[in-house]
């Protein structure tokens, strides 16, 4: 008889039973002690977490926030380093609008935006009071300036009125010179909006504020910590998130019981083998900025109304040629050393196919692109009746974004589909947000929580919105597509 001791623990006290087996049950005691050791319960799997978000740009960020505000525990991982060199969260302005032409969603998804940005700078003024936690470091407020042909003024005008929106508006070169002093070609309207916040979003400061409020809630941040695939284990009921140290190299797993994707154009490769579908609903293209600097002699030549009239008329979203290659949004970036500003210019529909989507980041503009922008930016400039031609604008630098495009054009955020047709609220995906996303970030992140906790709509427009963006449009597309 061989001695087998067994130690069994309750909260108060250690009892010991000893157990004499004969040799061959002792054996198959040991066999069933050595499975029920190598297949561990989740509730003893090492590396084991509630939620992992990943993906710790301005959707990622906004989803981690609303779903660690609401008590549960989530760990966010960042292929980068905790300040942002690449990417489309990159940069220090994005245009931030209430007005979207026929597009009422939008102007719902800027104001929710706005809404639950507030609620984060309270939440971190209230926590650390003595950090200057403020709206105004995240939104700039400056009249918005839209410049289209006329055809678009019926729909343009009902949707500012439904949008209760403050603004104005010249249709004619007389009434743009009375009105704006600017110089309206025939057939081309202005209208500058004024709302409270409407301007520039500065992405890196609300990701900072994200990522602060995150650790404040007590939740964890990695940093440099790429994702190389997600798989599922069925005995353990958990995702397995496969990651690389961008810095040493290490491998390691990384177990979840939920998981939020907001790895941006990475969306099709990173879901592979848990929702393939994604890589035909979303296409990445390459989008360039490029940062132009006015002559520093010929900005202090201007008289101190034509330097207002610059600070004042952008952020501006031009689509006055009525083409979709020659449209274009352009802002101020920032304010250099010799307080001259350096204007950033692109075109949603400036896009390329990518060759490679882990160095596109790095790729340099053309010089064709170049010229665009000069070219554009300086008739900007002369509809502003500003003496500044192409030949005052050097190229400051640029980069090269990546739009992640469903065939709509519209987003995704959306639950993966089950066997069984039914929603995985388990996993949920945000994507193709092409470039409405940064203005409706904080919305997106907060409709990806509804989805995890089940929350309905307080109200018809939040169940429509969640309607389009989600479940109902994601089973649609694959119909349409016959995936699944």
């Amino acid at each position: 008889m061989i001695p087998l001791k067994f130690d069994y623990f309750s909260d108060n006290q250690q009892p010991q039973l000893l157990f004499y087996l004969k040799p061959s049950l002792y054996l198959i005691g040991l066999y069933f002690l050595f499975v029920h050791c190598a297949e561990p319960s989740s509730n003893s799997l090492a590396n084991d977490h509630e939620t992992i978000v990943i993906g710790g740009g301005l959707m990622g960020s906004a989803t981690a926030w609303q779903l660690a505000k609401q008590g549960q525990a989530v760990l966010l991982l960042e292929k980068q380093d905790s300040i942002y060199q690449e990417g489309s969260s990159y940069g220090q302005a994005r245009i931030a609008r209430s007005n979207n032409r026929g597009h009422d969603m939008w102007s719902y998804l800027h104001n929710t935006a706005l809404a639950e940005t507030q609620i984060l700078v309270d939440y971190l003024q209230g926590v650390a009071p003595d950090q200057g936690y403020a709206i105004d470091q995240i939104y700039n407020t400056n009249p918005v300036t839209y410049v289209g042909r006329q055809a678009i003024y019926d729909q343009l005008l009902a949707s500012l009125l439904r949008q209760e929106i403050d603004f104005a508006l010249a249709l004619t070169p007389e009434e743009g010179q009375a009105k704006f002093d600017v110089q309206l070609p025939q057939g081309v309207l202005i209208q500058r909006e004024y709302n409270p916040l409407s301007g520039t979003l500065n992405p890196q400061q609300l990701i900072r504020y994200l990522h602060r409020a995150v650790l404040y809630q007590g939740q964890a941040i990695r940093y440099n910590t790429g994702v190389e695939n997600i798989s599922f284990d069925t005995q353990l009921d958990r995702y397995v998130v496969h990651t690389t140290d961008s810095q040493t190299g290490e491998k390691q797993r990384l177990y979840a019981k939920n998981i939020v994707s907001a790895a941006g154009p990475y969306t099709g490769r990173l879901l592979k083998d848990v929702a393939p579908y994604f890589a035909q609903l979303i296409q990445p293209q390459r989008v360039f900025l490029a940062f132009l600097k006015i002559d520093q002699a010929h900005y202090r030549a201007l008289d101190q109304d034509q330097k207002n009239k610059i600070s004042s008329f952008y952020p501006v979203i031009n689509s006055a040629r009525g083409t979709r290659a020659n449209s274009f949004f352009s802002m101020i970036e920032y304010y250099d050393e010799a307080q001259v500003p350096v204007l950033k210019i692109g075109g949603h529909f400036q896009r390329t196919p990518i060759t490679d989507l882990d160095t596109v980041w790095r790729q340099t503009l053309s010089p064709e692109e170049i010229a665009w922008s000069r070219g554009h930016t300086a008739d900007y400039h002369q509809l502003l009746n500003l003496p500044l031609t192409a030949e005052n604008l050097s190229f400051a630098g640029g980069y090269s974004c990546v739009y992640s495009i469903t065939e709509t054009e519209v987003p995704l955020v959306t639950p993966i589909v089950q066997e069984d047709g039914t929603p995985n609220t388990r996993f949920i995906v945000l994507g193709g947000m092409s470039g409405v996303g940064a203005k409706g970030a904080m919305a997106y992140g907060k409709i990806a929580a509804s989805w995890m906790y089940l929350q309905t709509g307080k109200n018809p427009i939040d169940q429509r919105v969640k309607d389009t963006l989600g479940f109902k449009r994601l089973k649609k597309d694959l119909d349409q597509l016959n995936l699944r």
